[in-house]
């Protein structure tokens, strides 16, 4: 008797048991665990998000006293400068009277409310202000008591002029900030230590001669009242600490910041020597040495305590103002509120998620059933019988009957993938040869063009030029002969006196020498054009040379002259050259003015185009310009250079007119390795949209039948792939565009 699949199978009722159990605790666990990463992430989002606005809040409270400080010492520079003006001028003006400055001193520093002490002096060397006095230092300084104001003048100690306050604005060449000391007061009662800096500049006359030294006094003790205010959230305190680390400010204490020793008078105490704070303050200079003003570090203090210090440097004298927020006060309310909000979500999403998944798993168990008893009857009348039974669950039997099909599929794509490369590259390649073989027949006929025109010209103006001296010569020889007839027989033949006088022989030999030079200077031009001219094919130059780049540039010129100079319905472009000392560079001559070619032909067709929209009082007041600037240089390497993007970037802003040779510390002495040539135009700019396809086969902004879009694609393939070179574009709307050439002096490679 012949047995049935169904005869021989064994209970299908334990078998898709033990299938639905697998996949539903699976399924169950994947999403609940899914879920519960998102609500981990989210609620670290929140609390990474809520902390960074904590430190932003920490960063702005910090900020605004920074600015308050920086308004203060702004105003103080000011009137410092202020009172500088005014010696000067009374200097200029011939006043010598010691009595007039110690009143301006007088009544400066009574309209200076943070001043302490204002007084100049001269050098002893060179006394030009107050003549009659050696040592010269009048002063005005306030009673920190009553306030009152004394101002005094005479001889002062030839050791005022040896002291810091005197001596470092001279050497620095500008204004500076001394580094706050501590001093015994003992005008008060009882004698209190105060902490002064000074604001010291040197000024100069109209001539440039050293006048003096102006220095202005600053107390600081109204700092540690103006910083006395908490941070943020009823918590935390201001520092300020001096370029050297002194501690200036120190609210929660500000007697602190003195010396204990009144008597000694030492400098100031060390930040850097409280609690543990050494390595906090070596992390926040290394921090302010790499150009960043401001930020925020995490410390903890030798008790355990953790703190948040936000720092900001003033930029008036290099300060830096410190504010400390303990830990708790920054992130305390973040992590109450996240782990709150994170909890609830996780527990109301569990409850949720398991009631959905039970209902998922039973339908899509429903779903399934008829697939699984299927694929349970070809396992067991199918030759592949065993791996589909070896499958831990329902979904793995499914995907079996795919594979094979998405293997084909997916070698398909790879082959239809790589055969779209090699098409896309070959019909690059095709692109760039036509590009190629288009532009280089057209620059091969030009260079036959041109040269044959200039040997055809060369021959005759030979000619010309080599017997111009010898007509010079004969000529000069027949004047002396008629000169030495003139002298014999003149007076004699009445016939030779009234033919002289019909000719005006005079005139005639004068102007005749004038005619000889007139041939020879035109005949030089004719030879100079010539050379122009064929220096501009270079035909016979199919190997790098060492050549003068500013003769193929001004060879370009000679030939696009006729588009420079103006006529009645074209008007002129002017053409300005900054050429620097450039050393012989090894190219192909004829490839490099074939790139000067096609550039300054753009340029010349941007201003023609840009001077049919404006008027004539336009472009007489601003006339249209291209002007070209070479430079040799220290080129960096290559890999060094900044990306594309950062070239375009300079567009936007300021456009510097000098070259930044890159010459780097030490090595200014070095032979440069590469040349500069900087094409720039005063026309429309290039638009964004234009800029990035300006380089690219057959992109072209003209009309038709004006222009190939082969011109800037063959120039940048002659400059980066022949030359190992750059070529790059600067321009913007409304600014013009700016073409850079950065050629290797010597060959690479």
């Amino acid at each position: 008797m012949q047995s049935t699949a169904s005869d021989s199978a064994p209970p299908r009722h334990r078998r898709r048991t033990s299938l639905m159990r697998s996949i539903g605790s699976r399924l169950f666990l994947s999403v609940v665990g899914g879920s519960l990463v998102g609500l981990v992430t989210t609620a670290f989002l929140t609390y990474w998000e809520l902390a960074r606005q904590s430190e932003a809040e920490l960063r702005s409270s910090l900020q605004v006293k920074a600015e308050n400080l920086e308004g203060d010492f702004n105003t103080f520079e000011y009137a410092t400068k202020l009172v500088a003006d005014a010696v000067k001028t009374l200097y200029e003006s011939g006043e010598r009277r010691e009595a007039v400055y110690v009143d301006l001193l007088h009544r400066s520093l009574t309209t200076s409310p943070l001043g302490t002490g204002l007084g100049f002096g001269q050098p002893p060397a060179n006394r030009l202000i107050l003549p009659s006095l050696h040592y010269a230092y009048p002063y005005a300084v306030r009673n920190p008591k009553d306030g009152s104001i004394t101002a005094r003048g005479g001889e002062s100690q030839a050791s005022n002029f040896t002291e810091s306050y005197f001596t470092q604005p001279i050497a620095a060449g500008h204004p500076v900030w001394l580094e706050p000391v501590p001093y015994l007061e003992d005008t008060l009662t009882p004698p209190r230590m105060l902490v002064s800096t000074a604001y010291s500049l040197p000024f100069y006359s109209s001539k440039h001669e050293l006048l003096g030294v102006l220095s202005q006094d600053l107390e600081l003790s109204f700092l540690s009242k103006k910083l006395s205010v908490q941070v943020m959230r009823d918590a935390g305190y201001f520092i300020l600490v001096s370029a050297k680390g002194g501690l200036i400010a120190y609210p929660p204490n500000p007697q602190f910041v003195y010396p204990t020793d009144p008597q000694k008078v030492p400098d100031l105490k060390q930040f850097s020597q409280m609690n543990n704070y050494a390595e906090l303050w070596q992390r926040i200079q290394s921090e302010l040495k790499t150009g960043v003003s401001k930020g925020v570090t995490q410390w903890q203090d030798i008790q355990g305590r953790r703190e948040y210090w936000a720092y900001q440097k003033i930029p008036n004298n290099d300060w830096v103002l410190m504010a400390v927020v303990p830990e708790s006060v920054v992130l305390g309310p973040v992590v109450r509120f996240t782990a709150i909000g994170a909890l609830g979500s996780i527990l109301g999403v569990s409850i949720v998620l398991g009631a959905v998944v039970a209902m998922f798993v039973r339908r899509l168990n429903q779903r399934l059933q008829p697939i699984m008893d299927e694929c349970n009857r070809l396992a067991e009348t199918s030759a592949k019988s065993e791996e589909l039974m070896s499958r831990e669950d329902e979904l793995g039997r499914l995907t079996i009957s795919f594979y094979a099909l998405l293997g084909q599929v997916t070698v398909n794509e790879r082959r239809l993938r790589q055969e779209t490369v090699k098409s896309a590259q070959a019909l690059q390649a095709l692109q760039q040869a036509q590009a190629q073989l288009i532009q280089t027949e057209k620059m091969s006929s030009l260079g036959q063009l041109v040269a044959g025109v200039a040997h055809e010209i060369n021959n005759p103006i030979n000619f010309i030029y080599g017997n111009l001296p010898h007509a010079a010569n004969y000529t000069q020889d027949l004047l002396t002969l008629i000169q030495l007839y003139d002298r014999k027989y003149a007076d004699r033949d009445a016939e030779i006196r009234a033919y002289r006088e019909e000719i005006d022989l005079d005139f005639l030999v004068k102007d005749l020498q004038k005619m000889l030079d007139s041939m020879s200077i035109g005949a030089d031009r004719i030879r100079e054009i010539v050379l122009s001219l064929r220096n501009f094919s270079r035909l016979d130059e199919s190997d790098m040379k060492r050549v003068n780049i500013h003769d193929g540039i001004d060879s370009t010129l000679l030939i696009l002259q006729n588009r420079l100079k103006g006529s009645p319905t074209h008007p002129a472009i002017d053409v300005v050259k900054q050429y620097g000392n450039l050393p012989l560079v090894e190219c192909y001559a004829g490839q490099l003015n074939q790139v000067f070619m096609n550039i300054l032909s753009n340029a010349i067709d941007a201003l023609d185009k840009h001077n049919l929209g404006r008027s004539a009082e336009d472009i007489a007041a601003n006339p249209a310009t291209i002007t070209i600037q070479t430079a040799a240089i220290q080129s960096e390497a290559k890999g060094d250079r900044g990306e594309e993007s950062e070239l375009r970037s300079l567009a936007s802003g300021a456009r510097s007119q000098s070259f930044d040779h890159r010459v780097p510390p030490g090595s200014s002495t070095a032979p440069p390795t590469a040349i500069v040539i900087r094409i720039r135009d005063n026309g429309p700019g290039i638009s964004p949209q234009h800029h990035i396809k300006l380089f690219d086969p057959f992109f072209t902004t003209k009309p038709i039948g004006k222009g190939t879009g082969l011109g800037l694609s063959i120039s940048y393939q002659i400059v980066v792939e022949k030359h190992h070179g750059m070529l790059k574009c600067i321009s913007a709307p409304g600014e013009g565009a700016e073409f850079w050439i950065e050629i290797p002096v010597r060959r690479q490679g």
